[in-house]
């Protein structure tokens, strides 16, 4: 056999072998976000009803949410993403489990950045935090996990509550404070200590803003506490449930703020679906 056909057969045979990695990578990634969901799904329901201040509980119950309610919302969007300041942003869309009676979430994004494919797992489950990102959802492109990123995560979860209202009315684990008369404190705890969000509201009771003063930001291959700030709009009705379509959230940084996310809520509904 000439050289060349021994080059050309090894080549193959390492194309081979890295196509069934990458399926086999890819089947397992997916496979690991479906169990996330399943535990998010057999959590416990609602045992207490937490206590609320009263600009918290009218919110929730003109929002949809109701005592004894669906134990996990999903929901879609379409957003933009980007990963540093002066890098341009690029589409992402995504899907979003969240429980109702305790911290807990699981978000798989999917887009393009910079020409290529990326699968993005997000999540909050059983006081753990995850992030990873996988080229074609199968090669690691990036990865934290932790006790700064078991903090991040429920930052991140707190963030959803102005569209989780049978979270707000259901989660006991959560702790509420008012500050003033159009603010309040959110706070839940991890292993490594509590977590809090300030959330804003207007003149007419809808949430506008957040704010979480020390939420971990990776910087390089270490985190450090930073400002992260965003705002709620373009309240919709989904069904029962009236609730924020548009988010935008971002890092204050010394040289001003830097929004690397903008996303619209697409649908809306409890999970699962009716019959399944």
């Amino acid at each position: 056999m000439r050289m060349w056909q021994v080059i050309g057969l090894s080549v193959l045979a390492a194309l081979a072998l890295a196509g069934a990695y990458a399926l086999w990578s890819g089947a397992e990634f997916e496979g690991r976000i479906a169990a996330l969901r399943a535990r998010l799904e057999a959590g416990p329901a609602a045992s207490a009803t937490p206590d609320l201040p009263a600009i918290v509980r009218t919110y929730a119950e003109r929002a949809g949410g109701s005592s004894g309610g669906p134990a996990v919302i999903h929901l879609t969007h379409a957003a933009r993403l980007a990963t540093a300041v002066g890098q341009p942003p690029s589409d992402i869309a995504a899907d979003q489990w969240a429980s109702t009676a305790m911290p807990g979430i699981v978000w798989r994004g999917h887009g393009s950045m910079l020409g290529i494919p990326l699968v993005v797992l997000d999540s909050y489950v059983d006081g753990h935090g995850l992030l990873e990102a996988r080229i074609g959802g199968a090669i690691r492109a990036a990865y934290g996990a932790g006790g700064p990123f078991d903090k991040g995560e429920l930052q991140r979860y707190l963030s959803e509550l102005p569209l989780l209202p049978d979270a707000i009315l259901n989660n006991s684990a959560l702790r509420w404070r008012q500050v003033d008369a159009t603010s309040v404190e959110v706070t839940a705890d991890t292993p490594d200590g509590p977590a809090s969000a300030r959330f804003s509201f207007d003149a007419g009771g809808d949430i506008v803003g957040i704010v979480a003063d020390d939420r971990p930001m990776t910087v390089g291959n270490s985190t450090q506490p930073t400002r992260w700030v965003g705002t709620y709009a373009g309240y919709r009705q989904f069904g029962r449930y009236r609730v924020p379509s548009h988010g935008e959230v971002g890092w204050q940084l010394p040289e001003g703020l830097f929004t690397y996310w903008r996303g619209e809520v697409t649908s809306y509904e409890p999970w699962p679906r009716s019959g399944g």
